[in-house]
């Protein structure tokens, strides 16, 4: 293009100098013909008028060409052309009749040679054809007028060389007609040539950034001819999609299989919606099967191009693999939906457990107190079983929003699996096989036992529920070792690579579909009927599994079974044995000073009620605040025993801190609904922390009061 460009507008420059200079040449005659003939009073009459316009046109021809060059090589050159075709006549005419020699006007028949060259090279297509036979028959009046005209007898020598001039001047219009026609048609084949090479120059550098554009993205880059069919692929389509791109069922019918069956339709229907309306942007996302069945989640954007009739001819476009992008964003998702539940579980546990402590303790107090009364004494049971099974649910939810406060310890799987297996064996029933399978080099794993025990036991009571027909029960623990290229690691779930236990429960019941089992860790969602289940038993092992920094997972095919797997960091030895402190049925109390720190009035005047009938002295506080002003008078304080979760700024564990400021040797024991960050971390309680979690039993309570001033006293 550059080329071509140079060459058509150095042949204009060139053009419009010529014409210039014409322009130029004649007005300065007539500029000259004014001063020295006119002005002088040798040139009158027509001779003078012909000088004259002469000026006028050529200086007229000039201030145009000046105001707009481009109109040099069309109309301005026309013009001149023409005119300078009139002049020659009336100026030979004008000779002639002044003169009556035919001889003088040969000059003016001579100057037609040129006015036919300055045309054929400085004409751009302004009425070129017509000007050119103009100027091809210009010498005819002019001769003619001569001719008829005789002033006296002419010479055979004159006449004859203005004839021969006149015949010459024909046979050159013919010679140089054709030669300029045969070089306009070599300069357009030439041209069209470089225009030719050109294109093919584009298309070559289009092509290669076409292609170097599908090379340097993962996405699929198409272009699809809807005339013919045909679709240009990248070369993702067979990195990404598994289909060769050269191979044959690639065209724009064929590639509508790769649309899955349930999308297919709707897909089809959007892209022919969009060009048959003649709109142009068009964007769909649906799924892809690839070549080697593999079903991806794509986006595909395309751009439809119309002729110049409006007619859609191609289509242009993308299409990205967002399975992984739709992966995340449903786990996601499922995060803030099970972080939000966890927040409601959190703000209602803490006043909720409130009640359960009131209504528990209460009731145990009335068992105790109506032995003698079968019916008083079975309605007070009643009800602490139903407080009870509230806490339990409670709890639950507490461990589904990992806010229970957890007691981790190394310990060994094969032992812990040993323990719970009558409990196993009672849970299930009689028609359904149990096969325990632990490794013999199984690693030891630092984990809440009890909480543990109550993950595998929610486990194999919903395996038992899956199976109504009996069936088989395995329960497996071995080592495991996850690396960077794992999938499970792979995949986001938190998994860092390392050493792993895994305990797995098995069973061959009905399994789960799909959809349950992309619920199946929700709380309160359960496939069983009504009044079967809770819903929170998966939600439970679920939470326990965040709070121990694992993992739980879970595979099931409808009519195949279950497998959930809980994976929990090795851990590198076992712990000591804990030593179980010996405790009394009884009730033992004393008459140490006990600031109680509450802000439940109910849950207050309970504990209070509890502990003064057993001899303490109880100091009563709603807040931290009044009980860092009943420290502040001088009472003497052998235990601070307060609430964890307290409005007005200061939580239990900074009432704690302060007060072990005013007496360092403060005993302290925390109380509450749910755990926060205040006393735990990670799931476990602080070094330190003493916790008697709420709702509580009496005995519980009385014990714990006890245990705490004990251990401090005998410190």
């Amino acid at each position: 293009m550059a080329s071509k460009n140079t060459s058509t507008d150095q042949h204009l420059r060139q053009a419009r100098n010529v014409v210039l200079v014409a322009l130029l040449v004649g007005f300065s005659g007539a500029l000259l013909g004014v001063i020295f003939g006119i002005l002088s009073g040798s040139v009158t009459g027509p001779e003078a008028w012909l000088i004259a316009v002469l000026g006028v046109v050529t200086g007229s021809l000039i201030l145009l060409e000046l105001v707009k060059p481009a109109m040099a090589t069309s109309v301005v050159t026309g013009v001149l052309t023409v005119y300078f075709a009139v002049h020659l006549n009336a100026g030979a005419i004008i000779v002639y009749q002044a003169t009556g020699e035919m001889l003088r006007t040969l000059p003016y028949l001579i100057w037609f040679f040129p006015l036919m060259v300055f045309h054929q090279f400085t004409n751009f297509g302004f009425h070129k054809r017509k000007i050119g036979i103009l100027v091809s028959l210009s010498p005819i009046p002019m001769s003619a007028f001569v001719l008829a005209h005789p002033t006296h007898a002419v010479a055979i020598p004159t006449l004859d060389a203005v004839v021969t001039l006149l015949f010459s001047f024909f046979i050159f219009v013919l010679c140089f007609g054709f030669f300029t026609r045969h070089r306009d048609q070599e300069v357009q084949r030439a041209a069209r040539a470089e225009e030719a090479d050109r294109s093919a120059a584009l298309l070559r550098v289009s092509e290669e950034r076409f292609r170097l554009l599908g090379l340097a993205t993962n996405d699929l880059i198409w272009d699809a001819d809807l005339t013919t069919g045909k679709v240009w692929w990248s070369d993702s389509l067979l990195t990404t999609f598994g289909y060769d791109p050269e191979g044959p069922g690639t065209d724009w019918e064929s590639c509508r299989s790769w649309v899955h069956a349930d999308n297919r339709e709707r897909v089809i229907s959007s892209l022919n919606r969009v060009i048959e309306n003649g709109e142009h942007d068009w964007t769909c996302e649906y799924r892809f099967v690839c070549a080697d069945g593999r079903t991806l989640e794509v986006v595909s954007r395309g751009i439809v191009l119309n002729d110049d009739a409006g007619k859609p001819i191609r289509v242009i476009g993308n299409t990205t693999d967002v399975t992984e992008l739709r992966a995340l964003e449903q786990k996601l998702r499922q995060s803030q939906k099970m972080e939000a539940v966890g927040q409601l579980t959190g703000g209602i546990a803490h006043d909720f457990n409130n009640l359960l402590t009131v209504i528990l303790g209460s009731a145990d107090a009335l068992v105790d107190m109506h032995t003698n009364n079968p019916l008083a004494r079975e309605l007070a049971t009643n009800t602490m079983q139903a407080a009870e099974r509230g806490a339990t649910l409670t709890a639950r939810l507490l461990s589904f929003a990992r806010l229970q406060a957890l007691t981790p310890e190394h310990l060994s799987p094969r032992d812990l699996l040993n323990g719970i297996g009558g409990l196993i064996r009672r849970t299930i029933d009689e028609d359904i096989e149990i096969d325990t399978r632990v490794a013999s080099d199984v690693l030891p794993i630092e984990v809440d036992r009890g909480q543990l025990e109550n993950a595998v036991l929610n486990l194999v009571i919903n395996a038992r529920d899956a199976m109504p027909e009996g069936g088989r029960l395995t329960i497996e623990a071995a080592n495991v070792t996850f690396t960077d290229d794992d999938q499970l690691h792979a995949d986001g779930d938190g998994m860092k690579p390392g050493q792993y236990v895994v305990i797995a429960v098995t069973d061959n019941g009905c399994g789960m579909s799909p959809d349950t089992l992309e619920r199946a860790f929700e709380p309160f969602f359960t496939s069983k009927e009504a009044g079967k289940g809770s819903g929170l038993g998966l939600s439970m092992v679920w939470g326990f599994m965040q709070q121990s920094n694992g993992h739980a997972q879970i595979y099931s095919e409808p009519g195949e079974g279950t497998t959930v797997r809980l994976y929990f960091p090795a851990a590198e030895k076992l712990s000591v044995p804990a030593t179980t402190p010996v405790t009394s049925s009884a009730l033992v109390g004393g008459h140490e000073n006990i600031l109680l720190v509450e802000d439940n009035e109910h849950v207050r005047e309970h504990v209070a009620a509890q502990l003064g009938s057993l001899g303490y002295q109880i100091k009563e506080a709603a807040s931290a605040t009044e009980a860092l002003a009943i420290m502040d008078t001088g009472w003497p304080i052998d235990l601070l025993f307060t609430d964890v979760v307290m409005p007005g700024g200061m939580n239990g564990k900074q009432l704690a801190d302060a007060a072990r400021q005013r007496q360092p040797a403060l005993r302290v024991l925390f109380t509450s609904g749910y755990t926060e960050d205040a006393i735990v971390h990670q799931g476990r309680l602080d070094p330190g922390v003493v916790l008697l979690g709420k709702p509580y039993r009496r005995a519980e309570l009385v014990a714990k009061v006890r245990q705490v001033l004990d251990e401090e006293l005998s410190a």
